[in-house]
Formats: C-alpha cells, sequence, structure tokens
C-alpha cells in the first residue's frame, strides 16, 4: 500500500471517470489541480507504476489505471477511501467524462415547479446525486433545462430551494442533496463555531465587506475568485489579509462566510455571488426603503420594477437578485415581518402597527434623550452599531425599543426624522447624527449647563475656552453659517438673556415661565375634578368660569403638551399626568404625605395591579424622571429611608373621584 502522503486514491478515481481509465498525462495534471486545487508532479506518478501504466505514443504520454486497481477501487469504494462519483452513473453513460471547467446552463424557471421537480428527482435518486451531472438527470426526468442569457446560474438557483442544499464531498465533488442537520456547506462544517470571538467579529465584518463589493458588480453581483483580490483594493483602497483572518488562502477565507456568498463552480473558473438569504434579504431592504417614501406606505406589486427604477435611477432585472420571476421573490418574501402582502389586491404594504398614546408619548421622551445624549458627542453623531451601548453608558438603563412600539432600533430612529438623521460614512457605517435645528438645540443646552455651573452668569470672553474644556470640541460659528459668536447666541434668545458690565457680555439664563406653570396647574387641577378628560369647549368653559382665562387648542398643543393632549377636540392628562391623578387621589388620604416605600406599595393596593409600579407604563423608563415628570403635582423630599412623597398645596382636598366610578 501507498503513504497516505501519496495521491494513488485521488488520481485513480480521477481516472475511473475517463473512458478504459485512460487520460492524457497533461490533461490528467491539469484535471487534478482544477479539482482539487493542489499540484500534481510526474514523478509522483511514476512512483505509482505498479498501478498505473504510463505509455509515450508519437510524443504524447498516456496514464492507464491498470485493471486490477480499477477492480480493487471498486471493492474499497464502499469503505470511503476514494472520492464520491462525479457523475449519475445511473443516468450517465458509462464513458461519461467530467469537464474539470464544466459550466452549467443558466436557466430561467419558475421556483415553485423547479422546487418541486428538485424533490422528486432528489428521491428518485436516494437523497443526492452529483451536480455535474444534474442537467442530465433533470433531462432524462423532465425536460432539458435550456440555457438562457438573461437566465440564473443552475448551482444558485438549486441553492434557493428551502429544504435542498449545495454540499462539498470529498475530492471536490459537489452533490445536491435534502438538507441534514449536519453537514459541509461549500466546504465549510457549519456546525463549528470559532471560539475567537475577536477573530468572528472579523470575518463578520469581512462579511459585510464582501457584501458590499458584490453589490456593486454589474451584471448580477457575481466576481471571478481570481479577480477577487484586485476588486477589493480597488473598492476598499487596502489590501485583503488572508492571515488577519486566520487562513492562509482566499479560497478558504471566502468559504468561511455561506451565510453571505455562495461559490459558483470548479477550477479556475469559480465564481463568487451572493447567497440567496443574502439576495432576498437585499431585495428586501431595497423595496422597505421604496415604500418609506410612497405616502400610503404601499404599492402594486406590479409596479415595483417601475417604482424601484424611479427610487434607485437605474434600470430594474429581476435576475439581478438571483431569481428568474419576481413572482418567486414575493413568495419568497412573503413571511416578512416588516411587509404585507395582500396578492388577491396585487398590493404589497408596510407593517405599521398602531401605536397606543402611550408609545407615542415615550417616543417624544426618546427625543430629548437622544438629544441630551448626542449634544456630548463629536460632530454631534454617533455610529448607528454604537447608539445602544452608548445609551446604556450615559442614562445606566436599557434602550428597549418596544417601549415605543417598534421591533428595532432603526424603525424608531426613523420615526424621529426632525430630531436625527440616518447617513452612511465613506466605509458604508451608518451614522447617527442631529438634524440641523436640533444641533442648535444642542449647543443652546450645552451652554445653558456652562451658566449654571458659573453660579447663573458666564462672560461670554469666556464661553468658547470653557466650552471646548468640557465638551472637547471647538464652539465654531462659521460651521453653522453665522459670522460670529453673538449671532449664534442670538438664535438662542428664547433660553438665553445677556448682560452688559462696563462693555463685556455675560450671559444669563432665561427666567421660568411662571405664567404658563400657573396655567398648567389650573388646567390639570380642572381634568382631575372631571375624571382626566374634558371636551376643549368644557375646558374653556371651566377656565374662564374658575380663572378668568381664555385658553386656546394651541396653548394646550404647545406650551402645555408635557400635561395634556388633544385628540378630536377632547383634552385630556398625558399619561404621567395620569399617574399623578393617581398620586393626588392616595396623598389627599394620607394628608398629602407618606413615605416614598409606602407610597408605592398602597399605590399597588389602590390601583388594583398585580405588580409593583413601573414607570415604563407612564412613558419614562425610571421612577426617578416619573416623578421629576410630574414636579408640578407632587414630589420627593429626602434621601434612602427619609424619602417623603409631597403632594403640592394646590392639588390637595379636591373632590376627586376614581375614573370608573
Amino acid at each position: 500500500l501507498y503513504s497516505r502522503s501519496l495521491p494513488i486514491w485521488e488520481v485513480a478515481a480521477l481516472l475511473m471517470e475517463h473512458q478504459d481509465a485512460t487520460c492524457a498525462l497533461v490533461k490528467l495534471i491539469q484535471e487534478y489541480q482544477s479539482r482539487f486545487q493542489k499540484n500534481l508532479h510526474v514523478n509522483e506518478l511514476y512512483i505509482m507504476r505498479n498501478m498505473l501504466d504510463i505509455q509515450d505514443f508519437r510524443g504524447n504520454r498516456t496514464v492507464r489505471l491498470l485493471p486490477r486497481c480499477a477492480e480493487m477501487l471498486k471493492e474499497l469504494r464502499s469503505g470511503g477511501v476514494v472520492l464520491e462519483p462525479a457523475f449519475c452513473e445511473q443516468h450517465c453513460p458509462s464513458n461519461y467524462v467530467v469537464n474539470a471547467d464544466l459550466e452549467l446552463p443558466f436557466v430561467k424557471l419558475s421556483l415553485d415547479k423547479f422546487s418541486e421537480d428538485v424533490r422528486c428527482l432528489l428521491i428518485e435518486h436516494s437523497g443526492s446525486l452529483p451536480l455535474a451531472s444534474f442537467p442530465l438527470c433533470y433531462a432524462h426526468r423532465f425536460e432539458p433545462l435550456s440555457d438562457h442569457d438573461d437566465g440564473i446560474p443552475l448551482e444558485h438557483f438549486i441553492s434557493c430551494i428551502k429544504d435542498v442544499q449545495i454540499v462539498m464531498c470529498d475530492g471536490a465533488i459537489k452533490k445536491v442533496q435534502f438538507v441534514t442537520a449536519t453537514g459541509v456547506l461549500n466546504g465549510v462544517d457549519t456546525t463549528v463555531c470559532s471560539e475567537n470571538n475577536d477573530a468572528q467579529q472579523r470575518l463578520q465584518q469581512f462579511g459585510r465587506e464582501v457584501l458590499d463589493l458584490l453589490k456593486q458588480q454589474s451584471p448580477h453581483c457575481r466576481l471571478p475568485v481570481s479577480k477577487f483580490v484586485s476588486s477589493y483594493h480597488q473598492y476598499f483602497s487596502r489590501q485583503c489579509r488572508v492571515a488577519d483572518y486566520g487562513y492562509t488562502k482566499i479560497i478558504d477565507l471566502l468559504m468561511a462566510i455561506p451565510k453571505t456568498i455562495q461559490i459558483l463552480g470548479n477550477g479556475n473558473k469559480r465564481i463568487i455571488t451572493l447567497s440567496h438569504r443574502s439576495q432576498v434579504k437585499r431585495f428586501t431592504n431595497d423595496l422597505v426603503r421604496m415604500l418609506k417614501n410612497k405616502p400610503q406606505r404601499s404599492i402594486h406589486i406590479s409596479e415595483i420594477p417601475r417604482e424601484y427604477e424611479m427610487a434607485y435611477k437605474k434600470q430594474f432585472y429581476i435576475s439581478d437578485f438571483g431569481l428568474s420571476y419576481i413572482e418567486d421573490m414575493i413568495s419568497e418574501i412573503k413571511d416578512n415581518k416588516e411587509l404585507v402582502i395582500e396578492l388577491d389586491k396585487d398590493i404589497i404594504k408596510l407593517y405599521r402597527k398602531e401605536r397606543t398614546d402611550l408609545e407615542i408619548f415615550a417616543t417624544r421622551n426618546f427625543e430629548r434623550d437622544v438629544v441630551d445624549m448626542l449634544r456630548q458627542m463629536p460632530d454631534f453623531s454617533i455610529p448607528f452599531q454604537k447608539f445602544v451601548p452608548s445609551y446604556h453608558h450615559h442614562f445606566g438603563y436599557q434602550c428597549k425599543v418596544q417601549t415605543y412600539g417598534f421591533a428595532r432600533l432603526i424603525d424608531l430612529l426613523e420615526e424621529i426624522a426632525d430630531v436625527i438623521k440616518i447617513t452612511e460614512d465613506k466605509n458604508g457605517e451608518k451614522i447617527v447624527q442631529l438634524t440641523e435645528p436640533m444641533i442648535y438645540r444642542a449647543i443652546s443646552l450645552n451652554i445653558e449647563q456652562l451658566v449654571k455651573q458659573n453660579q447663573g452668569l458666564l462672560p461670554l470672553k469666556d464661553l468658547q475656552t470653557q466650552y471646548f474644556h468640557v465638551y472637547r470640541t471647538e464652539l465654531n460659528p462659521e460651521e453653522f453659517g453665522d459670522e460670529n459668536l453673538e449671532c449664534l447666541l442670538m438664535k438662542m434668545a428664547d433660553k438665553l438673556k445677556f448682560h452688559f458690565f462696563n462693555f463685556d457680555i455675560v450671559i444669563g439664563l432665561q427666567d421660568e415661565n411662571r405664567q404658563t406653570i400657573q396655567l398648567a396647574k389650573q388646567v390639570v387641577h380642572t381634568l382631575m375634578l372631571s375624571q382626566c378628560q374634558l371636551s376643549f369647549w368644557q375646558l374653556k368653559q371651566e377656565m374662564l368660569t374658575k380663572y378668568q382665562q381664555n385658553i386656546t387648542i394651541t396653548t394646550c398643543q404647545n406650551e402645555l403638551k408635557d400635561y395634556v393632549t388633544v385628540i378630536d377636540q377632547t383634552v385630556r392628562l398625558t399619561p404621567p399626568m395620569y399617574f399623578a391623578y393617581n398620586a393626588v387621589i392616595l396623598l389627599n388620604q394620607f394628608d398629602g404625605k407618606i413615605t416614598y416605600e409606602d407610597f408605592l406599595l398602597e399605590y399597588q393596593r389602590k390601583t388594583g395591579s398585580s405588580h409593583l409600579l413601573y414607570p415604563t407604563e407612564y412613558g419614562y423608563p425610571t421612577m426617578t424622571r416619573l416623578f421629576e415628570a410630574i414636579q408640578l403635582v407632587c414630589c420627593i423630599r429626602g434621601r434612602r429611608y427619609n424619602k417623603m412623597v409631597l403632594l403640592n398645596n394646590e392639588f390637595r382636598f379636591g373632590s376627586y373621584s376614581i375614573i370608573g366610578e
């Protein structure tokens, strides 16, 4: 027997694929290198002379497998020592030869019909068949597969079938088979997970880069493996260092990301393309972006090509997404939670959960949180990937998007488009940045904080120095289109005021609008006495009678928006003010004050809740924030075990009644 280092069994099995187990020596070496991606030297063949017959015929050497070795090979085949058959022995002639540079057809078929045919074919072949002879087997059972210029590579089209996969067997033989729990996909064991988290993250980043690169390849997102390194260098302006990811060959690195890409073909003609999973996700993302720009957030399915061309300024070809017909792609995305498909009406639209008033109110508070966090960031921006951990670090609690009525962070951020904008940097990474009006608001908040740190008065000449010292960024008016610092500050006159002392300007804070606070107390008190809501005309009449105040809807919607909401001419308390209403009823039973711990227990008992008080039920993430929102009505004094909840005098001893009684 020969050493395992010699490729005898691989050479023997390769010769068995040729008529009479004979092949030209030069062609054998080429086929071997193409099939196994490693070198085969002539001297290695001569070492195997007692199994191979090498003859020189008119200057051309041929290699033949000796008959006794061929018989031995057939006996050993069941032991797994040699290659899987490269072609179907049931439907291929005995002299069938597999071309090392085999090119499968580009097909144009319905995915549903093709899927049924392939499943039937696999059942007839005991669950698997070689990819190389798939067209022959298919033609024998159904009809010949025609080659189309605008078709889909057969190998990719087979991979689109949900319960079917293409696996790489020993000897670089690709087989079509039913999906199993374990297996090797495109040559990579999908059950193996990297123990090195850093290496895994780098591999994921590489996958995203390859995805971006392939999306730029025209046509059809396909790129020869031989051109990958140069294309990567040209696109990203840096070398692709295979060793950085723990590999020595580029092909091994590419095979390590089978969820992102698929490698078609064999040998020197291998091509990289997007996997079916990536294509479906790419089409979905493009479609969602289109729908978000439509007023009704819906379009007719038949109009997708035209709408796509208008949105992306390029011709729409469904073959660019790896399928032959748009109906097949619609079928693939029908279970997507972001979309609602009504085939009977030829309509596809974005799924839009009706958000509650509480979720809408909580989103308003989230907007303030975002401004408060980004005002301290360079350029008032942050990478999208760092948003959640930065939010947690800044506020001390998690950013739970479900609180605001969304399933994904990106949807929540897109909802507050008047506060932030989402852009991409040169590397394609999403960046979350404040809009221009909110940047002014952020600068105003920063300056207010500096003024408070200086006992309420800050000399203008010291502003830029202190601003840089605290926020580590320059305050340059020119960046915001202002000639000088004074012009920039004048845009914040609603929050800041200016004093003049001996030719020096000192910045101060505008006094709190006591009239608005007093009006808010009166409106909230009136609504609490009427079970938290009144029609606007009833409220207007009550305010005129009790306080001689002429209130308008505009005032309720703007100056009093933190305390009341107006829906269909009905004015009602906001979620935190509804909490304040329950607190008023409770505190009046305890002479207007109670310890914080007793308040929580009594509140649960009085409201009949099955759990302790959750601030998120009233639109705030913490109890501290919730009580800050109702300072108009009650407040907390003291610390730790001495904390007391105190009711403001204006809300004591009213004729309050519990809602529903």
